[in-house]
């Protein structure tokens, strides 16, 4: 694997941020999505990032799309939790197991500090023991569980919560 390139998200992006998380959520018990999404939910969800406050960035290999992650906004009405933010990553599966992840988490961590977050967090279900394990390897408490609150698949799992102060 070469570093990967992080770039921030076009529109021209939605497609692969699309086909990248579809990929996710048809593999079941990584995320708490239970259907694929299409383009015109996530052209509404990328509206909601703007890039000088919430970006979406690219994960390029080689000049390959390979992923993307984002910083967004957790209760952005309450002023007082404006230093905590969730960090999402998703990659394609094609190259996942390639230190790809872990390359991701140090550039959103980074770019965190960058822009002044003080705590980083991510959701994730508690069936998804790779995202868990690459939390925990960067460094990333467990700071919740919600237990058997979903199912996916018609599989009773929980969600939890990993943060972590930067």
């Amino acid at each position: 694997m070469s570093t990967p390139l992080f770039r921030l998200a076009k529109t021209a992006d939605l497609p692969a941020i699309t086909d990248i998380l579809n990929q996710s959520i048809l593999s079941g018990g990584q995320n708490a999505y239970t259907e694929p999404v299409d383009l015109a939910e996530r052209t509404t969800w990328l509206a909601k990032h703007p890039p000088t406050k919430w970006p979406v960035f690219m994960i390029e290999d080689n000049q390959t799309v390979v992923g993307w992650c984002c910083f967004s906004a957790y209760r952005p009405e309450r002023k007082s939790l404006a230093g905590l933010v969730e960090i999402t990553y998703y990659l394609d599966n094609r190259w996942q197991r390639r230190g790809l992840g872990g390359a991701t988490v140090d550039f959103l961590m980074e770019e965190a500090h960058r822009r002044g977050f003080r705590h980083l967090f991510a959701v994730t279900m508690d069936t998804n023991i790779a995202s868990i394990r690459l939390l925990e390897k960067k460094g990333f408490d467990r700071w919740a569980h919600l237990p058997e609150v979903a199912e996916i698949n018609g599989q009773i799992c929980g969600q939890v919560y990993y943060g972590r102060k930067l």
